[in-house]
């Protein structure tokens, strides 16, 4: 059978080029001819520290864009040809590889005006905003995009790290959810971005008055939060501004005792350790969002890439702003990804890694 050659982790902390066999697409699944991926915190827990990572070599990258090669025979809305963009979710082949064998409810069709390397950046952080918003937070899911007459659309939200790429889209789609009290926490260098893709409110986390900001712009303490960051700091300045029984939805993993989100000086939990949940008020409720679950709502599953992304797309749903790596060959533009990513010096943009050569 035919082979390929991709970037991978050969063994622990150490990349190399692997093999492996090219499939055919059965059922509803597309092989797709990757162009573009992007590597993010997650594929470096996988690297440096073996964070989900069950055998070797190991694929990265939880964004895939380029043309569709195959189409199984379940598949009849999208052929070979089209310009999509997928979220590989395990145990499928991650994107960071020539090709990639996907269900088709994880690939989106994009429209030709939009560049692959930018529409590369919407599957897994769009994905995480909205399952965050209309499952784990239990906010309506909008029958019509833009929503219209929304309910309790003034309910304080704060999107805590809105500066990240997860936060810019959960800024948007609470915007074309018709929600008109979202306050985005962020370095002061993302205010103006944020404003224009819909943050009501801007404040700066680093602020001596972070608390009192918040309450001003919010009118109020906050109900619902949202932390895209997800480390012990984070949570000693969302307590100061978080109703009792409220809820903060917070992107897993937590990365406790770290000081960043490349998360290498903490441990890596899926649970708030209690004396981090003890200096909260009273009734708070801690979510912990996976977005690989995501596909465990029916209501989700089959429509929020297929369906759902290109409608936001054509209303103007912007891509995050890219960092493209397209030098050298591939085996140095990972290494180089993955050594920004150690020395956190990526803020507001994604990494995006040209796939072929």
């Amino acid at each position: 059978m035919p082979t390929y050659d991709f970037i991978g982790a050969i063994a622990p902390g150490q990349l190399g080029v692997a093999q492996a066999t090219l499939p055919d697409p059965t059922g509803n699944q597309v092989l797709i001819q990757v162009q573009y991926s992007t590597l993010g915190p997650f594929d470096l827990y996988c690297l440096d520290r073996q964070f989900y990572v069950h055998s070797y070599p190991h694929t990265f990258g939880v964004n895939a864009a380029g043309i569709i090669d195959k189409v199984g025979p379940g598949v009849t809305d999208l052929k070979v040809g089209d310009r999509v963009v997928a979220l590989p979710l395990p145990p499928a082949p991650k994107g960071a590889q020539p090709y990639t064998l996907q269900d088709r409810s994880v690939v989106a069709k994009i429209p030709d005006s939009l560049p692959l390397e930018q529409a590369v950046t919407f599957p897994d952080n769009y994905v995480t905003a909205f399952y965050t918003l209309f499952n784990q937070l239990g906010l309506p899911l909008p029958t019509a995009w833009p929503a219209k007459d929304t309910i309790n659309a003034g309910r304080p939200i704060l999107i805590y790290g809105a500066g990240a790429t997860s936060g810019q889209y959960a800024v948007q789609l609470l915007k074309l959810a018709g929600y008109t009290n979202v306050v985005a926490a962020a370095s002061k260098h993302h205010h103006e971005y944020l404003k224009t893709l819909g943050a009501t409110s801007v404040v700066d986390y680093k602020s001596a008055t972070f608390a009192k900001e918040v309450e001003e712009a919010a009118k109020g303490k906050v109900e619902l939060v949202v932390d895209c960051i997800s480390i012990t700091h984070t949570f000693e300045l969302i307590t100061q501004v978080i109703r009792p029984g409220g809820s903060i939805a917070w992107l897993a993993p937590f990365k406790a005792g770290s000081g960043s989100l490349a998360g290498s000086d903490g441990e890596l939990l899926f649970e708030i350790p209690m004396e981090t949940q003890a200096i909260f008020p009273q009734a708070v409720n801690f979510i912990c969002v996976r977005t690989f679950h995501y596909q465990q709502d029916e209501r989700l599953k089959d429509v929020a890439m297929p369906t759902i992304l290109p409608k936001l797309i054509e209303l103007g749903f912007q891509p995050n702003r890219i960092l493209l790596l397209d030098h050298a060959e591939p085996l140095t533009r990972t290494r180089d990804a993955f050594e920004l990513l150690r020395q956190n010096k990526v803020s507001g943009e994604k990494i995006v890694i040209k796939i072929i050569a």
